[in-house]
């Protein structure tokens, strides 16, 4: 192990807290702890809660928002950089929790996702930035005996005619300075470092390997704990105690995850032990006895039988206009087709961990977490501490995709240090994490459309058939105690509605003078939480999918019947516009050679993907081209947005030609990247990026980046096959990738 990730738990606190130097104020750091020490050190200044300046100029700004390798935090640092006028040089960062003020403003909570890690602190950032510069131009005023008026701050200094002075040098006497409410903000022809690429600041950590994911924390008295989860509803009727205590290293196994939520799906057999693989030998000593509750039998073909038989049902109406039943009545032509999509994994590469230290007055916590906010509730209510008792650190996290929004890996590390009073790291196995995941839900739907004598959609009917995110009687009441009687769930549940199970259906940009959304709740017990994208995943392959099929039908171009439909939304129009522009739709292709388009608006960003392939034998596709468009408003950092757009090819590939989790027997047939694959670097096809150039406000990049993908695939296979595709993934209809 590399010395810079080894150090013991105060040492570590130090380091998260204070990095490069820094007087903290108002963090849950342990009494008497490193506060204190900070203070004494006089090694820099805290202007306000996202940032400290040291003396030597060096200026750690404070992320809230959780690094999963997507890149926002880099983006924060650069929104509030611009406004205090930082040369990007000068700038470090840390993670912060535990102060309101890293509160998402979008969420309620401090929690990473929904794409609102830019749009949500877009106005925070750029104010409490424009704020430090002010107190710090103040302080260069009165130094000087100048009117601040005359001072001005670029490059991480002030300066006023022959006057200058570092902001290190200002730092002390600028925090006494009071900042103004509502300081000016920057017009978009100021900036100097938003919309240009700059160099990550996690980068060489992250290569060097002194960057600490959660996998790689250690405190002194440490022990590991194995997990090993009971079927879904179901219990672990009994373990060998004693056998699993005799294995080398093993000091106990007992159960987890029934204190407090005896309702989730984390209860789980843990044993304790020296170090990780004595732990796994001790779970294989300990051979737990499992009860599943009564769904020994569930299947695929029981859940997808439950669906299809709610899409023909009334089910409640997530969006009603006009009057779909006259429209179809009144209809020149009408069709009908069903969809279906599978449950998927999340599976980040970093499993599923988190280490924590009770000690009885004080609680400490280190996770790889999307949602400290909650992680800090959730903390509080099994330890009985209160929050001020309590300190999460914020690592590095090697993947999440929506998966660390739930907060049960915290919980059980929480629950296993209580019991043995030790520093306990949780550590789920690979087998565990794609097993006992809590999945992207799997969806039917069925749609009827009307066309009128020219061919155009007038009547548009969609009912969708599957579980509840939110209203599920199988999940967990963890987030959904935390969030009872807000504004925030009540509009989760909206008329008895799940909001995820309809995004991306019920505000739909196309224009019909008819439409009806409807959802029919079918659950299971198969554990599900959001997914990158949540409910857009699933209704962007169903929705653009029947779009070509309309367009087949009433013999129309693909993309000229969307433009149609999307009359009445300019930004939308103008992304799809985009991509047909850039990708030379219309013009003719090589032979063998065939396009599909997709379009979707979700999370405020109009996103477009246009794909070019070939298919030989009619099964092996080739990827020839990939082109992409997105109205996302102001882009903060180009060289972020590029590497989402490339992780969203990667990404919606995967999911469009391998990803599905198969139930039988009551558990995920589907263990390890064996048998649940990902998208090879060798079939990487070609893609181009396109923006709609504007000066809106930043909207989200990160979910939206792949939504496209598999229908605009499945689009172009029709075209070169004749083959519609109603179900994903494509390996179970025999198609391979090139």
């Amino acid at each position: 192990m590399s010395e810079a990730i080894k150090m013991n738990r105060r040492s570590f606190v130090k380091t998260a807290a204070v990095a490069s130097g820094g007087l903290v104020i108002g963090f849950h750091l342990p009494p008497l702890g490193n506060t204190a020490e900070a203070a004494m050190a006089g090694e820099g200044t805290e202007l306000n809660a996202w940032v400290v300046v040291a003396p030597d100029n060096t200026i750690t700004i404070r992320a809230s928002q959780t690094e999963l390798g997507q890149g926002p935090t880099m983006g924060n640092l650069m929104m509030f950089a611009e406004e205090m006028e930082c040369d990007w040089a000068d700038v470090t960062f840390e993670f912060a929790t535990g102060r309101p003020e890293y509160t998402n403003p979008l969420v309620g909570l401090q929690l990473t996702g929904g794409s609102t890690a830019t749009p949500g602190f877009w106005d925070v950032m750029r104010k409490a930035g424009a704020q430090a510069r002010h107190m710090l131009i103040q302080a260069a005023a009165k130094k000087w005996g100048v009117d601040a008026s005359q001072c001005t701050a670029r490059n991480s200094m002030v300066m006023q005619g022959s006057n200058k002075a570092t902001f290190g040098d200002l730092a002390m006497a600028a925090a006494d300075e009071t900042p103004p409410e509502d300081p000016k903000l920057k017009s978009p022809a100021e900036f100097k470092l938003i919309g240009h690429s700059v160099k990550r600041l996690d980068s060489l950590q992250k290569v060097t390997g002194t960057a600490i994911f959660g996998m790689d924390t250690f405190v002194d008295g440490m022990v590991v704990g194995v997990v090993k989860h009971a079927p879904w509803s179901g219990t672990i009727k009994s373990w060998d105690s004693a056998a699993a205590k005799a294995v080398d290293g093993v000091q106990d196994s007992f159960l987890i995850g029934q204190a407090v939520f005896p309702d989730n799906s984390s209860n789980a057999l843990v044993v304790i032990a020296d170090t990780y693989w004595q732990g796994v030998k001790g779970m294989k000593a300990a051979n737990p006895q499992m009860d599943f509750g009564g769904w020994d039998n569930l299947d695929d073909d029981q859940i997808l039988g439950a669906f299809k038989e709610g899409t023909n049902e009334a089910g409640k109406m997530g969006r009603a206009e006009g009057d779909v039943s006259a429209g179809l009545s009144s209809a020149a032509k009408v069709i009908e087709a069903e969809y279906h999509v599978p449950y998927i994994s999340h599976s980040p590469l970093e499993p599923m961990n988190t280490v924590a230290d009770y000690r009885g007055d004080f609680l400490e916590i280190w996770s790889p977490t999307q949602n400290a906010g909650a992680g800090y509730v959730v903390a509080a209510k099994i330890s009985g501490l209160p929050q001020e008792k309590i300190h999460i650190h914020m690592t590095f996290a090697g993947g999440g995709f929506g998966r660390r929004v739930e907060v049960d890996y915290i919980e059980q590390a929480v629950e296993a240090s209580m019991k043995v009073r030790k520093p306990v790291k949780i550590m789920w196995s690979r087998e565990e994490d794609t097993q006992h995941n809590l999945n992207r839900p799997s969806y039917a739907t069925k749609f009827t459309a009307g066309l009128d004598a020219d061919g155009n959609p007038t009547t548009w009917k969609q009912t969708l058939a599957g579980p509840g995110i939110w209203l599920s009687p199988y999940r967990s009441t963890r987030l959904k105690n935390l969030f009872a009687g807000s504004d925030f769930m009540k509009g989760m549940q909206e008329s008895g509605v799940d909001f995820h199970s309809v995004q991306g259906a019920k505000d739909i940009g196309y224009d019909f003078a008819n439409m009806d959304i409807a959802w029919t709740q079918k659950d299971f017990p198969v554990p599900i939480v959001f997914f990158r994208g949540v409910g857009n995943t699933q209704n962007a392959f169903f929705i653009e999918s029947f779009i070509d099929e309309i367009a087949h039908e009433s013999g129309q171009d693909p993309y000229e019947l969307r433009r149609k439909l999307l009359h009445k939304e300019p930004r939308m129009l103008a992304a799809l516009n985009l991509a047909a522009e850039k990708s030379g739709w219309g013009n003719p292709l090589p032979a063998g050679r065939h396009r599909g388009i997709a379009f979707h608006n979700s999370f405020d960003s109009p996103f477009c993907d246009v794909i070019e392939i070939s298919v030989r034998g009619g099964r092996r596709i080739k990827i020839h081209k990939i082109t992409r468009a997105i109205d996302c408003g102001i882009i903060v950092n180009p060289d972020q947005l590029d590497s989402q757009f490339q992780s969203g090819v990667v990404w919606g590939l995967t999911m469009a030609m391998y990803s599905q989790l198969q139930v039988k027997n009551g558990a995920i047939v589907q263990s390890n990247f064996n048998n649940y694959r990902l998208l090879r670097i060798g079939q990487m096809p070609k893609f181009e990026t396109h923006f709609v150039r504007n000066t809106e406000s930043p909207s989200g990049i990160g979910e939206p980046v792949f939504h496209t993908i598999a229908p605009a695939l499945t689009n172009a296979i029709f075209s070169a096959t004749g083959r519609r595709i109603r179900s994903l993934p494509l390996k179970n209809h025999g198609f391979s990738l090139a």
